[in-house]
């Protein structure tokens, strides 16, 4: 019964950041194509697997594990959100209007 609870919270919150970007996007004016949302969602599931696996690790008692093992996967969870946030929104600002 708590996986239940658990995997109901992971899909709650996935689509609570597909709804924000979605909100964002509407906001901006700007539309994303499919690769772009496919991306993010590929980018929230390893973001929320992550955590799973840092929580896996402090649950089995592993503290070397989680340190390093969460420690680099949290780097390249950080280096390759900045690669896409650039991929996706650097386009936008380098607009020149010519009068």
């Amino acid at each position: 019964m708590f996986e239940f609870i658990i995997n109901g919270l992971v899909l709650v919150s996935l689509l609570t950041v597909i709804y924000a970007l979605f909100n964002y996007l509407k906001e901006k004016g700007e539309k994303f194509a499919w690769w772009k949302w496919t991306l993010s969602i590929f980018w929230s599931i390893a973001f929320l697997l992550v955590f799973g696996f840092i929580g896996t690790t402090i649950g089995e008692g592993e503290p070397g594990a989680t340190l390093r093992g969460g420690a680099a996967l949290l780097a390249l969870l950080v280096i390759s959100g900045v690669v896409l946030y650039r991929l996706f929104f650097s386009g936008a600002k380098n607009k020149v209007s010519v009068e």
